[in-house]
């Protein structure tokens, strides 16, 4: 534990070093101050105009802060993974006590808790469709898991961080989950319950309950266990 809290700090200064990662840190409050602003005016403006109110997608609006929130954190602890591979200090740290596990419990697993924190305090403040405290944890939970995933997805699979670049645009495909919750019904909405995104919209759309939080952390883990053997098998 110790070497992987090192390892941390290690990391911590190298993201403070970078003006982009370290802004992505915060890019969710920014995101937040829009939809919780600006998101309401449009409405206002659209039922004014043109007799159609955005109240309905309030939660789906909502879904795509959720999801986002710890995909930034997910896509900062990726490009530093990354980073330290194209550098060779990836491979230097294998040959370390802070190898394997410990290395990505330092790359992801404690920068997730900054996401699952950044995610509640996000969704408490700027949330427009009035979840409940309930749903802004449960989603929050799965979320957060859903940033493991995606950071784990892009390591596994990118040779360098030109590539996992590209991949990273692509890990917006993760979120059609969501979206299918609003537009297709039950039972054809079920085809996408492979994503997490698709339990986070449940989670949302009908409330907090233990079968939709279940299942969407079950997704998460299952994928992160899948994407975890093949990064430490790459590597090993």
């Amino acid at each position: 534990m110790k070497q992987t809290i090192k390892l941390f700090q290690i990391g911590l200064k190298q993201i403070s070093k970078d003006g982009i990662l370290f802004a992505l840190a915060f890019a969710p409050f920014l995101i937040g101050i829009v939809f919780k602003f600006v998101i309401p005016i449009v409405s206002r403006i659209m039922e004014d105009k043109l007799s159609f109110s955005l109240l309905f997608w309030y939660g789906l609006i909502d879904g795509m802060l959720i999801c986002l929130t710890p995909a930034f954190t997910a896509m900062i602890t990726a490009f530093l993974l990354l980073e330290e591979r194209d550098e060779g200090i990836g491979a230097f740290y294998q040959v370390t006590p802070a190898e394997g596990y410990s290395y990505l419990m330092a790359r992801i697993g404690i920068p997730m808790i900054w996401a699952f924190i950044s995610t509640i305090a996000t969704l408490m403040i700027f949330n427009i469709s009035a979840l409940s405290y309930f749903t802004i944890f449960s989603t929050s939970v799965v979320s957060t898991l859903t940033g493991a995933l995606l950071a784990m997805t892009v390591v596994s699979i990118a040779n360098n961080r030109v590539e996992g670049l590209a991949l990273s645009k692509l890990t917006g495909i993760s979120f059609l989950g969501l979206a299918i919750v609003w537009f297709i019904p039950a039972p054809y909405q079920y085809f996408v319950s492979f994503l997490p995104s698709f339990w986070i919209g449940n989670l949302i759309m009908r409330g907090a309950n233990l079968f939709d939080f279940i299942f969407g952390i079950l997704s998460c883990f299952l994928w992160i266990v899948f994407f975890t053997k093949k990064f430490l098998d790459r590597i090993n």
